[in-house]
């Protein structure tokens, strides 16, 4: 819900403006009577018709949410960078008397439904909602979405500041541009979600194969993190060290096979599905860099330098072998990190190598977006938009000691880490947009197949086919 009522406090422009009114009026008797008072009020025309922001004053702006909930007169912050949090919301809303928090609307599995339903029957009560970026894309497809960009207020900064100024995600940005028009935002630099794909890597076992136990630093600055050299190493890995005819250690394991599948196939600039400038689907998996990605993955396989899944084995059993050191790299969630801290050995932490089709390296990742619906006016847009913006204004812009307790060392976060910030370095996983989408029959079932990958797509097209054909009506 939104009100724009009046406005409280002096801006700069007032300041301005009441020197250059108060400079005026001494110039008053060289004017004469009527004509200075004609200029007079033709210049105040001039001035007020510029752009001073949204009149916030009195607005009450509610942000939708299936968790987080936030209200500045019952939330008790948990660490000093809350706290600065806390006092600049409390200040936010008493400068502008105004309203702005966040409610929990309802758990996940109910979630998108109310969402739906209250866009659809016209219901203000919410002014913004966070979303999954597959929920946002259907309201988008079915025209429930306000298209942002056209407000007065530019949520396009990329540089955050402290107290100051928030950042918004490019990658998200670009998603959700269509014909020019962006839909959705989500905060920050990106890379924030613990969803992306890295390569971690055990120290010791590197030693012990004659490796140099930083090596995929080093590679991965120099720009030369190539599918190549990851395999030339999967291979020295991968060792039978008392010559009794059976690998004691591997390159890797083959699962998680949608984590590795990701892995080289963003990594070779291939996509399981690509957005055209109007927001149609199409299909990708059976262009080449898909299909060099599919054989790159069937080939560590044949060539035995990544172990396959044992009989009976748990559903994380390729973590396993990494945490107790039995295989030499693992692709996995971002999210694994925050269970490396426990192993005995040391370890490290890069992007997936690039493929011969990537100029350079490429993680794909998910994100939460906050969209407006489109039962709001311009004007109410503009204000709900600057308040999201207001309310979202970082403390604190050092990311990196959220991340620096999960690594042994800091070029994990002040090298890896920070490419996730970067939008060359990432990219939506598309097919997550598409309810349905056969990805883990086209991942799971890899590893066992025998033949030309392109007829493993081919048998899935029209399944793939048919899911993207209903999202483009």
């Amino acid at each position: 819900m939104v009100s724009t009522r009046g406005r409280s406090g002096h801006t700069a422009w007032d300041k301005l403006f009441f020197l250059w009114r108060n400079d005026m009026l001494k110039r008053a008797g060289q004017v004469g009577g009527l004509l200075f008072v004609l200029i007079l009020v033709a210049s105040i025309f001039v001035f007020t018709g510029c752009n001073r922001g949204p009149n916030l004053k009195g607005a009450q702006v509610i942000l939708a949410s299936w968790s987080n909930a936030y209200d500045v007169n019952t939330y008790v912050p948990r660490n000093e960078g809350e706290e600065l949090e806390l006092e600049h919301r409390k200040k936010v809303l008493s400068d502008n008397q105004m309203v702005i928090r966040v409610d929990e609307l309802s758990g996940w599995d109910d979630y998108f439904p109310i969402v739906t339903s209250n866009i659809m029957s016209g219901n203000k009560t919410y002014s913004m909602y966070a979303l999954a970026a597959d929920w946002a894309m259907t309201l988008y497809k079915q025209g429930l979405l306000y298209p942002i960009s056209d407000s007065s207020v530019k949520l396009n900064n990329r540089v955050p500041v402290a107290g100051e100024k928030q950042a918004y995600n490019k990658m998200m940005e670009d998603l959700f541009t269509f014909g020019g028009k962006q839909y959705a935002v989500s905060l920050g630099l990106g890379g924030d979600s613990w969803q992306g794909n890295f390569l971690f890597w055990n120290k010791r076992l590197f030693r012990e194969a004659g490796l140099d136990p930083d090596l995929l630093y080093d590679l991965q600055k120099a720009g030369t993190w190539t599918w190549d050299k990851f395999h030339d190493i999967a291979k020295q890995l991968t060792r039978d060290t008392n010559n009794d005819g059976i690998i004691d250690y591997y390159g890797l394991p083959c699962d998680d096979a949608r984590e590795v599948m990701n892995a080289f196939v963003y990594g070779n600039n291939a996509n399981y599905v690509t957005i055209d400038s109007s927001g149609k689907f199409q299909n990708a998996t059976n262009r080449p860099e898909f299909i060099e990605a599919m054989q790159f993955y069937l080939t560590l396989i044949e060539e035995g330098v990544m172990k396959t899944r044992p009989a009976n084995a748990a559903w994380d059993w390729d973590f396993t072998e990494f945490f107790d050191g039995r295989v030499g790299m693992l692709i996995a969630p971002e999210w694994r990190k925050g269970q490396m801290p426990e192993m005995a050995d040391d370890y490290g932490c890069v992007l997936p190598p690039k493929g011969p089709r990537a100029t350079d390296y490429r993680m794909s990742l998910t994100e939460v977006v906050w969209v407006v619906p489109n039962i709001f006016t311009k004007e109410e847009v503009d204000v709900i938009l600057r308040a999201y913006d207001l309310w979202n204004v970082p403390m604190d812009t050092d990311w990196k000691q959220g991340h620096y307790w999960a690594f042994r060392d800091r070029r994990a976060v002040d090298e890896s880490v920070a490419m996730t910030k970067d939008s060359r370095y990432v990219t939506y996983r598309n097919f997550a947009l598409i309810p349905g989408y056969p990805h883990s029959d086209i991942v799971w079932d890899l590893w066992s197949f025998k033949g030309n990958p392109a007829q493993h797509i081919e048998s899935l097209a029209p399944r793939i086919n048919a899911l993207l054909d209903e999202m483009n009506r």
